[in-house]
C-alpha cells in the first residue's frame, strides 16, 4: 500500500510537492533528518532532500532531478512510494514511476 501517491504535475518535475493530508507523518525519519533514500524497481538507491512546509511534503534535490531525467518522467505520470519488503538494497522505502497510457503514445 502506498504510502505516498501523486500524479506530475509540471511543478513536479523540479521539486514534487505532496498536499495531501496525513493523519501521521508518513515517513517520521526522513522528517527528522531532512532527506528520505528510496529504491527504484531496478534496486538502485535515491535519496532526496526532504521537508515538510505550510504547502506540504516536499522531496527535491540533485537525485530527485536525476530520477525524473533518467527515468523520463512526464506529466500526468504517478509517483508512488511504499515501504520496502525486501527489494534487495537496505532503504526503507521503494518507489515506482507508474506510466500514465497516453504518455506513451505520444513522441
Amino acid at each position: 500500500m502506498a504510502l505516498l501517491q501523486k500524479t506530475v504535475e509540471q511543478r513536479d518535475l523540479q521539486e514534487l510537492t505532496v498536499t495531501e493530508a496525513y493523519d501521521t507523518e508518513p515517513f517520521p525519519n526522513a522528517a527528522s533528518s531532512r532527506s528520505l533514500t528510496v529504491i527504484d524497481e531496478r534496486s538502485r538507491p535515491w535519496t532526496f532532500g526532504y521537508r515538510v512546509t505550510r504547502r506540504g511534503r516536499v522531496l527535491s534535490g540533485f537525485y530527485w532531478q536525476n530520477l525524473i531525467r533518467e527515468n523520463n518522467v512526464r506529466v500526468g505520470d504517478t509517483v508512488s512510494i511504499e515501504r520496502n519488503d525486501g527489494h534487495g538494497y537496505q532503504a526503507p522505502y521503494k518507489i515506482e514511476i507508474i506510466r500514465n497510457p497516453r504518455n506513451s503514445s505520444e513522441t
